[in-house]
């Protein structure tokens, strides 16, 4: 059984970001008539498509183009120079917001929840709802205003909602706790935690912080409600939320399956990254990248590689800088240093304070998230590190276009010409966090 469960899990993320015709599910029709839709699938397929869908949006080319942008890779190959060059347009992105709605995105997410539900079992309805949040959060963050509120109803051209009130939204999926008869769970299915339900209530608070965190650029209070999750989230590495790997054919992961088997050399280490870790005497530089820093190390593009999605250290470092901005630095440094003994580095100074420990913070907060979105919403959050634009009198893209093929079956999608460069929970920063130089990238 968790062999045939791993199969369609990894079928599932190979083909997420892929679909196309994402009409469907704003104007019904097949999504209530076609048999071989998943209505008539078990809770527990549901689960394994929805979890493989969002490995998909959260290790492929979305997380690959904002390593550019962040400037931890350079563009090695024909696609990736341009990109590292800024060339963007709506074909780049295509599938990607499709995959936000089907192959296992808030289509299939909507009928576990509704099957749960009708099952009286709220622990697997609970982890429905988690997997929802980060779905439809992690689409606020690179797209801004989304199709959320009233999804799945029918309208056609369904208006965006707004990302503030999709964040918001966000908070209340994630606010868990209702207790029922049957709760078992996803059991086997759950490749992440084998339906471990307190780990899902971490992974929840968690979330709760980093969504807290991406507003709190036009929200400055959101940083105490961010401190109050991350105290309850997941702490201990154990308790990380991961996307697992067999190895075996067409169960590869995302590091293999676009480094190793199609697009070699396309996405290779950036110099200024690899300098940093360098300037640092850093451990984590060997567990990045290979020994010439040419490429990711071995055992990152091990086909078997269990590949990180939101972990222990994020939380402890959302911990570390709400306390900081907060005026406890006592506490910022307690949980900085937790992070990093985590990460194999020694404790920072207990006279480190003020914007001198922020700046450490932050330092810590781009090289442990190593090639995860979280890097590029903290620098349009911050503008750290203070990243020169890789073409001169140009700024480091802080979003992508909604797909084409979505924009000409929704016509409340505007043409690329009228979106904004910047979401709204993004002004540009003049200066730079923890530092107060000028913002060269933004």
């Amino acid at each position: 059984m968790n062999r045939k469960i791993r199969q369609l899990a990894s079928a599932a993320a190979l083909l997420a970001l892929g679909a196309v015709g994402c009409s469907d599910y704003l104007t019904g029709g097949d999504l209530t008539n076609d048999p071989n839709r998943p209505l008539a699938a078990t809770s527990q397929q549901l689960f394994t498509g929805v979890q493989s869908s969002l490995w998909a949006l959260l290790l492929s080319a979305p997380n690959r183009y904002v390593g550019l942008y962040t400037q931890q890779f350079t563009g090695g190959g024909i696609q990736y120079q341009p990109i590292y060059l800024y060339e963007r347009d709506e074909t780049l992105t295509n599938g990607l917001y499709q995959g936000l709605y089907t192959g296992g995105g808030l289509v299939d997410v909507r009928q576990l929840e509704a099957q749960t539900l009708a099952a009286h079992d709220s622990v697997f309805y609970g982890m429905a709802l988690v997997q929802e949040a980060l779905l439809v959060g992690t689409g606020a963050d690179i797209f801004g205003d989304i199709a959320y509120k009233g999804a799945l109803t029918g309208q056609a051209n369904l208006p965006l909602t707004p990302q503030m009130e999709v964040y918001d939204s966000v908070q209340a999926v994630l606010n868990l706790g209702a207790k029922g008869p049957t709760n078992t769970g996803a059991g086997p299915a759950d490749l992440s935690y084998g339906g471990n339900a307190s780990q899902w209530i971490k992974l929840a608070h968690t979330l709760k912080a980093r969504y807290f965190l991406h507003t709190a650029e036009v929200r400055p209070g959101a940083y105490a409600s961010a401190l109050a999750e991350a105290r309850l989230g997941i702490i201990n590495p154990a308790d990380d939320f991961v996307a697992p790997f067999s190895g075996g054919s067409g169960e590869q992961n995302f590091f293999y399956q676009f480094q190793v088997t199609s697009r070699p050399g396309y996405y290779i280490p950036n110099d200024q990254f690899v300098n940093l870790l360098e300037s640092r005497n850093d451990p984590r530089l060997a567990d990045y990248f290979n020994a010439d820093q040419s490429d990711l190390s071995d055992a990152r593009l091990a086909p078997d590689y269990t590949q990180p999605l939101v972990m222990a250290n994020e939380t402890l470092l959302i911990w570390a800088e709400a306390a900081q901005r907060g005026g406890n630095d006592a506490e910022a440094r307690t949980e900085l240093n937790a992070e990093r003994a985590i990460a194999g580095i020694g404790a920072e100074p207990t006279t480190l304070s003020g914007n001198a420990l922020l700046s450490e913070i932050l330092t810590e907060k781009y090289i442990s998230d190593f090639g995860s979105l979280e890097v590029w919403n903290d620098y349009k959050r911050t503008c750290f590190p203070n990243l020169t634009p890789t073409v001169a009198g140009e700024k480091i893209p802080a979003r992508l276009y909604y797909d084409q093929a979505e924009r000409l079956t929704n016509t409340s999608i505007p043409e690329p010409n009228k979106q904004p460069f910047r979401n709204a929970n993004d002004p540009a920063n003049k200066t730079v966090d923890g530092t107060g130089a000028t913002c060269l990238g933004q």
